[in-house]
């Protein structure tokens, strides 16, 4: 596994320093692993969705280590590794801090002895009790497809199964205060009841998706910020967004506000959520996202909320929001006032058409080269059918005129042709243009349906707007 590095700042684990402690306070992390000596090893912690190094330790000839500060670590779900790429094993910190692990390469889960932490030894105890039942399992998975008691090996997995299940819920009830009880729980999924009948007589075939959404984080204590230094926080969160959301703006707007409204009263949490929600949809190649990356921006980037964000960031962020707000889909964008080849001002409001394509491009740019001639042979294809284009040339030298005017008669790109040669636009600002060409597709009252779009994209796009449109 490569471990990756979390790019927004102020989210990270609390690092330790390489010392050697007699205080009581801190943390004091001893390990012993047998078969390595003289060598660099290093300590790491889960954050969401990402593993980092956090500190690393020099192994001695006799296979000891140790990693500790008079600070104490975060809560959460830590590991060792004996290079930059991979996982050794894994082990919890939370209320115990000062302990030692020893365990031997060949196989840490068997090996592992603990000693000063009752939840660690607790936590090899169930991954031995896991590893013991897989066995079990796959073997029974071989027999369910190639033995002669298929049915037999079937039943025999439902009991592993519920075994299991019926470790974990003791666990929970036994040990409600450790942080592994949390990590079980947070690891449940939904059990959905049986389907509903309508009045109409019908199973109601939403039930079952409604249901499991709503209930999905009954079991998840979103106010526990050690979650989120553990490998089952992010999945779900990711789950709840990107599969059980409906992909439109609205929809995950409603669904961040949500998570974030349940995790505000952890910081940890509440600081991770909202980093990941708005850094995820700014970057997001779903057009529209750029509307959730606005919301958040508003709404949490506050110097009130947003505690670990620095004042010039802040406003970095904020600022880029209050440039995407006006070109989100829905909105009418800014005014484009521009000379034509006539040298006559034109607006592309002026427009008078039920769909306004504004193309940002440049005669000279080599893409531009191919996509113009395909909106050419569209163009073409769809006259009379209430389709206009507004051609904003982006090259404002002012020696690109003259070419600009004969790439245009050499085309015959009989459409709305400007320049911006008098700068009476801040069109490059105003309309995120920064690579061409790019394309806005708008509605008649010219409010932006679709951007930063393809050629090939716009009969479909129109297609759906237009049976959208027809829906009551």
């Amino acid at each position: 596994m490569k471990v990756k590095t979390y790019l927004l700042s102020g989210l990270f684990c609390m690092a330790g320093a390489i010392s050697s402690l007699a205080a009581t306070t801190g943390h004091d992390l001893k390990f012993n692993l047998a078969h390595i000596k003289n060598t660099k090893v290093f300590l790491g912690c889960h954050y969401g969705d990402k593993e980092y190094v956090q500190d690393s330790a020099k192994v001695d000839e006799k296979g000891n280590f140790e990693f500790g500060d008079p600070k104490e670590l975060p809560g959460g779900v830590y590991f060792i590794m004996l290079n930059k790429r991979s996982i050794a094993f894994e082990f919890i910190i939370d209320k115990e801090q000062r302990f030692s692990m020893s365990a031997d390469t060949s196989n840490y889960t068997k090996t592992m002895k603990v000693t000063g932490s009752e939840e660690n030894r607790l936590f090899y105890e169930y991954l031995n009790f896991v590893t013991d039942k897989h066995t079990e399992q796959e073997a029974l998975e071989k027999q369910a497809k190639e033995g002669p008691d298929k049915e037999g090996a079937k039943v025999k997995m439902d009991t592993l199964a519920a075994q299991v299940m019926r470790y974990k819920s003791g666990f929970v009830k036994k040990h409600a205060d450790m942080l592994l009880a949390e990590v079980f729980n947070a690891a449940e999924e939904p059990v959905i009841p049986p389907t509903p009948t309508l009045p109409n007589g019908r199973k109601d075939s939403t039930f079952p998706y409604h249901y499991y959404k709503s209930h999905f984080f009954d079991n998840v204590n979103l106010s526990d910020g050690r979650l989120v230094r553990s490998p089952v926080m992010f999945p779900k969160i990711k789950e709840y967004l990107d599969r059980l959301t409906v992909q439109d703006p609205d929809s995950i707007i409603v669904a961040a506000d949500y998570l974030i409204m349940r995790a505000k009263g952890n910081e940890d949490l509440f600081k991770f959520l909202v980093a990941y929600i708005t850094s995820n949809y700014e970057s997001s190649n779903i057009m529209g996202m750029d509307a959730v990356f606005v919301h958040m921006a508003e709404k949490y980037y506050t110097p009130e909320l947003a505690t670990w964000v620095s004042a010039s960031q802040l406003e970095k962020i904020r600022s880029r929001a209050a440039q995407l707000e006006p070109i989100t889909l829905g909105k009418k964008p800014p005014e484009l006032v521009m000379p034509d080849t006539n040298d006559v001002m034109q607006a592309y409001d002026s427009i008078k058409a039920n769909f306004t394509l504004l193309y940002f491009w440049d005669y000279d740019c080599g893409h531009c080269q191919k996509e113009t001639p395909k909106l050419i042979r569209w163009y073409d294809s769809i006259k009379g059918e209430g389709v206009e284009v507004y051609a904003v040339q982006t090259n404002e030298a002012p020696e690109s005129i003259t070419k600009w005017k004969d790439y245009i008669k050499a085309h015959k790109l009989d459409w709305m042709n400007v320049t911006n040669k008098y700068k009476t636009s801040n069109f490059r600002h105003d309309y995120d243009v920064l690579t061409t060409p790019m394309l806005y597709l708008l509605d008649e009252n010219k409010h932006i349906i679709a951007k930063k779009i393809d050629t090939e994209d716009l009969d479909k796009i129109i297609k759906h707007y237009k049976e959208r449109k027809l829906k009551p």
